[in-house]
């Protein structure tokens, strides 16, 4: 089953990461789902989004960019042919992994909760979430299962020991408070006996193996029990993340640079920070800087933002 997970963040968005075409500028989230767009020239007084957009108009990344041009959190999409959401990927400031989303009611670990569920349950489960957030230590911490009506009805919490051991899951029904299974984890080192116990509804133990390799038609499919992330698939998928280059490129469909350019009337051009653009005065702040200029309108052509646009005239 953690192959699966794996498998969706090694596939997930990169491919498409390198296919932007254009950016665009909002408000706040609300704004965003309701595709009200912020002129370029007023993102410099407030917080705002970016969100890029490869050639089929499907946002791909979605950055939070704060007063001083900070980014404190970013989202990558990936779509499938049809251009319908499978996952979202989420990092923090640091671009650093932080937890994944992924679509549907066929990923295997909400599949493998709902068996706890009686069959007359239908749910609304055909777009359901599977939210996967990592811990601090780059380890799987929880995963979260969320209806398509926004509701949370089931949760699996791993179990580390100090030395960052996995020593057991916890399955719960997040609706009841039920833990509906259990996992006990076991690693002698010395002897190499490996040994999982799966605990049912009634705490009552419905399985013990003690083995070198579980059975095929386990639910996990590397042996048990896992330590931390280095005996399986996640040190595969942590180093893969970390290898990837997650750089907007810029350079390709949008040119960048660190600062505005304000072109004058003259022909001369500056590098600039742009802090208000008034109809009589601009007010702009130059490379390496700290105190404020202001020009007059009528001096300035024109001014090219970072991102390549045109904000004035």
């Amino acid at each position: 089953m953690k192959k699966y997970i794996f498998i969706f963040f090694i596939c997930f968005g990169f491919s498409q990461e390198r296919d932007i075409s254009f950016v665009r500028f909002y408000l706040n989230e609300k704004d965003f789902i309701s595709d009200i767009r912020l002129e370029a020239s007023q993102r410099h007084s407030k917080p705002y989004l970016q969100a890029f957009y490869n050639e089929k108009k499907l946002p791909i990344i979605k950055e939070v960019v704060m007063l001083d041009g900070t980014i404190i959190s970013r989202e990558l999409m990936d779509y499938d042919d049809k251009g319908i959401l499978l996952r979202k990927y989420f990092t923090n400031n640091d671009y650093e992994p932080d937890s994944l989303i992924q679509y549907g009611k066929n990923e295997p670990w909400s599949k493998e909760f709902r068996k706890a569920f009686s069959s007359r349950n239908k749910g609304y489960f055909d777009f359901q979430e599977s939210k996967f957030i990592l811990n601090s230590s780059n380890q799987f911490n929880k995963i979260i299962f969320t209806d398509v009506q926004g509701v949370k009805y089931g949760e699996i919490n791993f179990i580390y020991d100090h030395l960052g051991m996995l020593r057991g899951e916890r399955w719960i029904n997040i609706q009841t408070g039920a833990i509906i299974r259990n996992f006990l984890y076991n690693n002698d080192m010395l002897s190499g006996r490996k040994e999982i116990k799966e605990f049912g509804l009634d705490g009552q133990l419905v399985s013990h193996i003690v083995l070198s390799q579980p059975p095929a038609e386990n639910l996990y499919k590397t042996s048990p029990p896992r330590y931390g992330n280095r005996l399986d698939e996640i040190s595969i998928l942590l180093e893969d993340i970390y290898n990837k280059d997650h750089s907007i490129p810029f350079d390709i469909f949008i040119p960048r640079t660190d600062h505005d350019l304000m072109i004058l009337t003259n022909g001369d051009s500056l590098m600039v920070k742009m802090i208000d653009i008034g109809q009589l005065n601009m007010t702009f702040q130059l490379i390496d800087e700290p105190s404020k200029l202001t020009m007059p309108s009528y001096r300035v052509k024109s001014i090219i933002s970072k991102f390549g646009e045109k904000i004035y005239p």
